[in-house]
């Protein structure tokens, strides 16, 4: 019991953050519950981080290995998501409170459903069951449908709320489906279990393992926001309050990807998957080339800021598409298991800070109610706001993929791995993804454009001046400058997450099975088999 508790002192540090936030607001008078809850709450994400960060160094093996019965785990995986969206949590929490005061909607129940949200991330990325996972879903959904409509006198906000929550209802209701199929072919729903039971094809198995790709993967495009299932972006994006924007941006698609390689990796993966009649990665590689081109296209035409950003996170999705491609042998497992490169992950690090520091950047335009993100808005933003001015140059210059700064090197990852899958068979995806980055130059380089070359407005123009929401600003576009001069350690860290991808029990059952069914296998004990030290990983290539 304290070994299962122990492995999950990240998901209990956010659990706990949220239940005290609920209970202890009431009583707190306005004024200080408006200093309190912001400080606080990134207080509770940076010690989950610190928590994920002495399980990664100190944690034994046993501490890798799924607890709760085959729920949850602490991977190198989970902890590598989990750290992530805690640290977009924090950031989120130190922009939000000014901004909700000028927006006149300062709740303390806002900061309580962050913390859920988080923390059914936190439950998503670990999860070791596909019940756990929808579970985790569910939590982060409710939390996140409500707080994009946290402006409560907006319609926008109120209108942007019940769209993704109508939308993103049908999506969990596609998911539960492809788990029941997954269930009735494997007669479980844990990771182990469903790979176990795909190990030999069987006959007649074909099309109920492939209507459960296509519903639960649709589920998984949802959230990624993967065309054509994209039309909720543009309008949740502008109407919710802008941190949350920027929370959706970061901890939203991370979570999504982290889940969705697990599931992908961890749960169908094998023999029977491999004799399927649907070549995944490619696919896979027709999503990705659909959901970048018809991102980049949409923003060109975009006026709004916030809308497009929104068409740029769908382009930055297909990129992170293509990512999940890249794979290599697991060598815990032997062939025809695979596993994936550090691409994604590392893509993400950049993608999460780059959308941080350009949300928070935008938090701080506009008092009293007003939000200025237009690009006419942006005039002369050099001399009014030169760091929310600076934090949304480096933020972009990321995002476009300009040197030194780490959304350089992610884009560069990602074509370095997929040109390694079989021999180049995906250069003309990688072409592709090349040129939309030409072409989203084009957009993101008019927002400094406007900020420092063209003449300031005469609008006499307020603006949110808060030490906290300065630091949020500042703190991931400084991360990411020095993590893109000095990118090694965090490659190193999205390669290790990823060779760690299924927990060590699991890599041990699957292993110990397939020997047997392949006829070589050990008579040695499952649970024998199972607290050996695992094989180094190979490295990426």
């Amino acid at each position: 019991m304290l070994h299962d508790l122990a492995l999950i002192t990240p998901q209990l540090i956010l659990l706990i953050a949220a239940l005290f936030t609920l209970v202890a607001d009431p009583f707190l008078p306005i004024d200080a519950s408006r200093k309190f809850w912001g400080l606080f709450g990134a207080g509770m994400s940076a010690l989950a981080v610190v928590a994920c960060a002495v399980l990664w160094k100190y944690g034994p093996f046993e501490m890798h290995t799924p607890a709760f019965s085959y729920h949850l785990s602490a991977s190198g995986h989970a902890l590598f998501f989990t750290a992530l969206v805690s640290m977009c949590a924090m950031i989120t929490h130190m922009s939000s409170p000014e901004y909700l005061v000028e927006q006149k909607s300062h709740y303390g129940e806002y900061y309580a459903l962050l913390h859920f949200a988080t923390f059914g991330m936190a439950v998503m990325v670990s999860a070791e069951s596909l019940l756990t996972l929808f579970i985790g879903l569910e939590i982060m959904s409710m939390s996140i449908y409500v707080l994009v409509a946290f402006k409560r006198t907006s319609q926008a906000s109120v209108e942007a709320g019940l769209k993704y929550f109508v939308m993103g209802s049908v999506a969990s209701a596609f998911l539960l489906y492809g788990i029941a199929f997954l269930f009735g072919l494997s007669g479980g729903t844990s990771f182990i279990e469903i790979q176990r039971a795909l190990l030999a094809p069987k006959p007649g198995q074909d099309l109920w393992l492939g209507l459960a790709v296509v519903l639960t993967g649709g589920a998984f495009l949802f959230k990624v926001a993967a065309v054509p299932l994209h039309m909720w972006t543009p309008d949740v994006y502008e109407g919710a309050p802008t941190p949350i924007t920027g929370f959706m941006s970061s901890a939203v698609k991370a979570s999504a990807f982290g889940s969705f390689l697990k599931f992908l990796y961890a749960g169908l993966s094998g023999p029977a998957m491999a004799s399927l009649h649907l070549p995944l990665g490619q696919v896979l590689g027709l999503f990705a080339v659909l959901t970048m081109t018809v991102g980049n296209i949409l923003a060109l035409t975009q006026r709004s800021i916030k809308r497009m950003l929104a068409y740029s996170a769908v382009a930055h999705a297909g990129y992170l598409l293509l990512g999940t491609i890249a794979t290599i042998d697991d060598p815990t497992l032997g062939a025809p298991f695979l596993a994936p490169t550090g691409a994604v992950p590392f893509y993400l690090v950049g993608y999460a800070l780059a959308s941080l520091a350009g949300f928070a950047a935008l938090s701080s335009l506009g008092k009293n109610g007003e939000e200025l993100t237009t690009e006419g808005h942006l005039a002369g933003l050099s001399k009014r706001h030169p760091i929310a001015a600076l934090a949304l140059t480096v933020s972009v210059l990321s995002l476009a993929g300009v040197p030194p700064t780490l959304g350089f090197f992610g884009k560069l990852q990602i074509l370095r791995d997929v040109l390694a899958v079989e021999n180049g068979k995906y250069l003309p995806h990688v072409i592709i993804l090349v040129l939309n980055s030409v072409v989203s130059a084009y957009y993101y380089l008019k927002i400094p454009v406007a900020m420092y070359m063209r003449p300031d407005s005469k609008a006499n123009r307020q603006y949110v001046r808060e030490p906290s929401l300065t630091w949020a600003m500042a703190l991931p576009a400084l991360a990411l400058l020095a993590l893109g001069i000095m990118p090694g350690r965090a490659m190193s860290w999205a390669s290790r997450s990823e060779q760690a991808i299924r927990a060590g029990t699991e890599s041990a059952n699957v292993a110990h099975s397939y020997a047997v069914v392949k006829g070589g296998g050990s008579a040695k004990p499952v649970a024998a088999v199972a607290l050996e030290k695992p094989v180094a990983a190979a490295p990426v290539r």
